[in-house]
């Protein structure tokens, strides 16, 4: 399989992603190494990005602690 390269990018509308069932939260480690809480997206087909964005990004964690006010509707 290949090596993905991570990338962090700006949300159009962050608000959408609240109610989203393919994100999570987790704490990211961008390249100059600060570690950051941020939403993190499994659909990879996601409108709600800006591409021109992108920063290159060294890992990700996902939390572990359960998203309460988050509903399963996407």
């Amino acid at each position: 399989m290949a090596k993905r390269e991570l990338k962090v990018v700006r949300l159009l509308e962050p608000e959408l992603c609240m109610k989203c069932r393919f994100a999570d939260i987790a704490d990211v480690e961008m390249a100059d190494g600060k570690v950051q809480r941020m939403l993190y997206c499994r659909r990879l087909d996601c409108d709600n990005w800006d591409y021109a964005s992108a920063e290159p990004a060294r890992r990700i964690e996902l939390s572990k602690e359960p998203s309460e006010d988050w509903d399963d509707v996407a």
